[in-house]
């Protein structure tokens, strides 16, 4: 149950929030000669340094969504946020399912109980999830009864995790449904990029839409016929969308650019809520926070034990949330 008072709320991150992972913080780890100093300046910084680098940063956002959980006034617009580790968790459990094998590394951040998605999974049956993702989940299980695609089952679920987002959030102007918007308007043109590379048909990628962003389609399909135009869709998020969407759109190893000026322009949408006192967006930006401070944990820790240099792995990092 949602609690009520979000001064109480607030109270308890600004609590959290002292040991925010800043770029002073960031570039202390950068500067750290080997991946062991790294751990030991983290652990210096408050953060557990037991594990490899993925239990590290997996254990930072664990924290976070059960303390964002925990103090949450709107349940709803939190689970919107938490919905993607429950479909991570149902593409893991039903791949694996399909290899004969136990899935692992379950995430425990979303809506519903691993244990119950278990359930469901091994006995094919969805009752209880909301019904879009059931509907997308039985057509799957006739088609794995079939054949098996991977691909298929990640397009299935996103498309399933998006409608069920858009039907929760307000119809209002609101920062969660801006967010979410750029979100599937961004990642739609990093699917059509991603298929024209792959040298796929219009059909193809039309397959592979989100639904929910603000541009229709038509407008897709149209550009997916004229790709140096397709970048044009996204110039009203901004001068570093629009350069990393025309990079990518020229050489596919510029896509990952894109996805990280996404990231950045997603963050933007709740930076100005990050000292409020009194609203409950505050919230959505400290568990980005959080994940970003996981993310960024995890890329410098994997880069300093594979040997790259700081600047290797600074120009990978995305902005962080101050």
């Amino acid at each position: 149950m949602p609690q009520e008072s979000i001064y109480y709320a607030i109270g308890r991150l600004s609590v959290m929030q002292k040991n925010t992972l800043d770029a002073s913080k960031l570039e202390r780890l950068l500067q750290a000669p080997t991946a062991q100093e790294a751990r030991r300046t983290l652990s210096e910084m408050g953060w557990s340094a037991e594990g490899d680098y993925d239990r590290i940063a997996a254990q930072h956002v664990e924290n976070a969504c059960r303390l964002i959980r925990e103090i949450a006034t709107d349940e709803e617009e939190i689970d919107c946020f938490l919905l993607k580790y429950d479909v991570n968790n149902l593409k893991m459990l039903l791949k694996a399912r399909s290899l004969g094998r136990e899935a692992e590394d379950l995430s425990p951040c979303g809506v519903y109980p691993v244990e119950k998605l278990r359930k469901c999974v091994a006995d094919r049956k969805y009752d209880g999830l909301p019904q879009t993702l059931k509907d997308a989940l039985d057509e799957l299980e006739k088609q794995l009864s079939l054949r098996v695609d991977p691909l298929e089952i990640d397009a299935r679920l996103d498309r399933a995790m998006y409608e069920t987002i858009f039907a929760r959030l307000p119809k209002k102007n609101s920062a969660v449904r801006k967010y979410f918007t750029a979100r599937v308007d961004i990642l739609n043109l990093v699917i059509a990029l991603r298929v024209l590379h792959m040298g796929k048909n219009a059909s193809f990628f039309e397959s592979l839409l989100l639904p929910g962003g603000s541009i229709d389609k038509k407008e897709w399909l149209k550009g997916f016929e004229k790709p140096e135009k397709l970048p044009l869709l996204l110039n009203k998020y901004g001068q570093k969308v629009y350069n990393a969407a025309i990079a990518a759109q020229m050489d596919a190893g510029k896509i990952a650019a894109l996805e990280r000026a996404m990231d950045d322009c997603l963050l933007a949408v709740y930076l100005p809520y990050k000292s409020t006192m009194d609203s409950p967006q505050r919230l959505i930006g400290y568990l980005l926070m959080r994940q970003r401070e996981a993310a960024a944990v995890r890329l410098i820790l994997a880069g300093k034990t594979a040997g790259f240099a700081a600047e290797k792995i600074r120009e990978r990092l995305r902005d962080p949330y101050v």
